[in-house]
């Protein structure tokens, strides 16, 4: 790994390893299976076997006979059916009527013992109507297609307009039209989905788990037990075990059931699903289906494109209800970070039977820059332009216009990390060597750039900062820590603040109760909102500590400074006092809160005719360049090397940032060469690790080289915007790029499994 540009600061800008680094490596680390409550019961969930079916009957009576049942809920025991949130098309928690996904729960036990659970599963009887099935987005939108909502499959239509698309296409030399695929892929954390729920009292719960959306879980556990008021439901965060934007949706289910169990029970209940559950049952990346039309002038100029998107959005909305996070970003990021004046978008989110999209690391995009990556590359192959030169040459820059007419008035790296990526690659040498081996491998070398949209505003960030009673500082922000180093990024913030020392700067893990709220954490949020929640409070805590040492001090606040952690006078030398201290003159509890903000970010604007407007405060950008060898016989696909750029706006945590870029372009890999949910009229064939190839250690090459590019952004917390999403994003385009190098073909279907690049070079 290298290289990180130092912008000053003592704190920010500095590689910090994560706080919670030692207590991983060494075990110490408390997950939720970690805790196991007096009288606890098991939780289970009984799945259908059907993609599509009515529910005739659940026989139940022979299972509440077993030894141990304690409880089993069905549809039939509520008077509506509950749903994961609000909305009507949200996932029900126990299926009443119909099952839509071989995921849908048709019922909940609660028993003593798992062996008592696993036999109560095996006596409750359900008979079913069996439905036809949908299971492609294209095909869901036809006549014919089995209906699972009675106002259609059709989720939401979006669409962009702009230019005159006819007059475009007319003033373009060479035109290319491909369409394009990509397939469901799992999560897959080392944690499944998890949770804890205790009845405290009639009118109070508190709940473990492990999840994203803290005050959504305590908000929706709130709401199907009817209880009232913030109080009536404390949601404790564990460490969570990965997430990637999974348990941003998929850990609620598991939270309400399990309250739904414990209220039944009157005891605590730990609902854990195996890995089969968590496969079958929870969000997936969106499949996805793009035709894709772009038209150049023989000079490499773009001038028009036409796309048409179809998301699978599968049985079921999830947290994002008729806007999910995936179908917009698909909508605004399918022309790429490229100057087009001509432009044509459709996105259709279409319902099948198949488990339900949701947030995947940079939901939507991988998906539409996989086509608009390979499309860019194959103008530039037809007109003999460098790739790169190609994408500089279009590429967005300061004060010029996206694809959707957002003007990018500041921080706008993506030609600089092209110029980085072709540097620390040798691009120019390699593009241009003998590409075959001697032992009869193909060598190519192929870049792909991506753009990735921040600043949402669809929830505020608070961040509220404590003096504790031995004289740290404690920052509480309601944000979760899942791996990605928030933690550690948030402390920097207010340490370099304050000016504090960072180990003198403490933060737990989300308690409703005690945190302010702090929105999703998710979307590469947690820099740009919780970082400025922290840095505005932090600002105010500065000046109250100045207020308390002034009392302390017989000093004019005005007078004080902090250094190092202690407060002093700038005109009397030795006048000084420790934060110990002024705890002790003012801390009578445990905390003393010193200072709290919030950071909400500008409503998007966008004009309903033509989707034209400003979407997203800001964009991060990115290039990659790989290089592959390539077995034509096998199929058999060898990465190289990996060089990958990110525009960050600043870089709080270089270490972090570079860890986020190596593991993105990992996950990338595994998006591009092996993962694909296997599924056939909604039955998936996969569901294990057995049968779902993932990356693992063994697979993961030791050719990846991150780079930093920081182009300061004016409203991000030190000029940050957020790295975590985007660095997935351009890989899958880059490999297949570079794959098109080595053999002249195009591959247009993911994953490129050796079966599938055999079956076309011999086509």
């Amino acid at each position: 790994m290298a290289e990180a540009k130092d912008m000053g600061g003592v704190v920010v800008g500095t590689a910090q390893p994560f706080i919670d680094t030692k207590e991983k490596a060494t075990g110490e680390t408390f997950y939720l299976d970690d805790i196991v409550p007096e009288e606890v019961l098991i939780g289970r969930a009984l799945r259908t076997p059907y993609a599509h079916a009515l529910i005739l009957s659940v026989e139940v009576e022979e299972a509440k006979k077993i030894p141990g049942v304690v409880s089993i809920l069905t549809g039939s025991d509520f008077e509506a059916e509950l749903r994961m949130t609000e909305h009507i098309k949200s996932t029900p928690l126990i299926a009443k009527d119909r099952v839509r996904y071989m995921g849908d729960v048709v019922a909940l036990i609660a028993a003593e013992t798992n062996e008592a659970a696993d036999e109560a599963l095996d006596k409750i009887v359900v008979k079913y109507k069996v439905l036809k099935v949908t299971d492609d987005p294209v095909n869901g939108l036809k006549k014919n297609a089995p209906i699972l909502f009675p106002d259609g499959n059709l989720l939401n239509h979006g669409k962009i307009r702009k230019g005159d698309l006819k007059k475009g296409f007319e003033l373009c030399d060479v035109v290319v039209e491909k369409e394009y695929r990509t397939p469901a892929i799992d999560h897959f954390y080392l944690e499944v989905e998890s949770a804890i729920a205790m009845p405290l009292t009639e009118r109070e719960y508190q709940i473990w788990g492990s999840t994203q959306q803290p005050f959504l879980v305590r908000q929706n556990v709130a709401r199907i037990l009817g209880l009232t008021g913030e109080g009536s439901v404390r949601f404790k965060q564990t460490t969570p075990g990965g997430a990637f934007g999974g348990k941003s949706e998929a850990s609620l289910d598991v939270c309400l059931r399990s309250a739904l169990l414990a209220r039944a029970s009157r005891r605590p209940v730990k609902l854990v699903y195996s890995r089969e559950e968590s496969m079958i049952g929870s969000t997936k990346r969106h499949p996805s289906v793009v035709r894709s039309r772009l038209g150049s002038t023989k000079d490499g100029i773009l001038m028009a494109c036409e796309i048409e998107i179809w998301l699978d959005k599968g049985a079921y909305v999830a947290n994002g209800g008729d806007t999910p996070p995936a179908f917009k970003r698909a909508l605004y990021h399918s022309p790429g970070p490229y100057q087009i004046p001509n432009v044509k978008v459709d996105v259709y989110c279409v319902h099948s039977n198949n488990p339900y999209g949701g947030q995947m690391r940079g939901p939507g995009c991988p998906q539409v820059h996989f086509a608009c990556e390979q499309q860019i590359d194959e103008l530039s192959s037809l007109l003999k332009i460098d790739p790169i030169r190609f994408r500089t040459k279009n590429g967005l820059q300061k004060n010029t216009k996206t694809a959707w007419n957002q003007v990018l008035s500041e921080s706008v790296g993506l030609v600089e990390s092209l110029e980085k990526v072709e540097n620390v690659s040798n691009w120019k040498s390699k593009k241009n060597r003998k590409q075959s081996e001697t032992d009869g491998r193909l060598r190519g070398i192929g870049v792909a750039s991506c753009l990735y949209g921040t600043g949402n505003a669809y929830s505020p960030a608070e961040a509220h900062v404590f003096l504790t009673s031995k004289g740290k500082i404690q920052v509480a922000a309601g944000v979760v820590d899942f791996g990605q180093g928030s933690k550690t990024v948030l402390n920097q913030i207010a340490s370099e603040t304050l000016d504090i020392p960072f180990d003198q700067i403490l933060m737990e893990n989300v308690d409703t109760s005690l945190d302010p709220f702090g929105g999703t954490s998710s979307s590469s949020r947690i820099t740009m909102q919780g970082g400025k929640a922290v840095f505005n409070a932090s600002v105010k805590a500065r000046d109250e500590l100045l207020r308390l040492a002034g009392f302390l001090l017989e000093a004019n606040p005005g007078d004080l400074e902090l250094y190092e952690g202690v407060v002093r006078s700038k005109s009397f030398v030795g006048k000084e006092i420790n934060l110990e201290d002024i705890a002790k003159g003012f801390v009578s509890d445990e905390l003393k809160l010193l200072g709290a903000s919030d950071s909400i970010a500008p409503p998007a604007k966008i004009d309903k005719e033509t989707g034209l407007g400003e979407p997203y405060e800001v964009y991060g950008f990115g290039s990659q360049v790989a290089e592959i060898l390539l077995d034509p016989e096998t199929g058999e696909v060898e990465i190289v090397g990996v060089w990958a750029a990110h525009d960050v706006g600043k870089a709080i945590n270089p270490m972090g940032v570079l860890q986020q870029i190596e593991g993105g372009v990992y996950m990338g890999l595994g998006f591009c060469l092996m993962e694909e949910i296997v599924q056939k009229d909604g039955v998936m064939s996969n569901p294990d690790m057995h049968g779902y190839l993932a990356p693992t250690g063994l697979d993961i090459p030791d050719c990846i080289k991150g780079y930093i590019v920081e182009d300061h952004y004016s409203n991000g917390p030190y000029g940050a915007k957020g790295v975590g999403e985007q660095v997935n994003v351009p890989t899958a385009a880059a490999v297949a790029n570079a794959i098109f190098d080595a053999t002249g073909k195009r591959f247009t279907i993911l994953p490129l499994s050796p079966d599938r690049i055999v079956e076309n070079l011999d086509k």
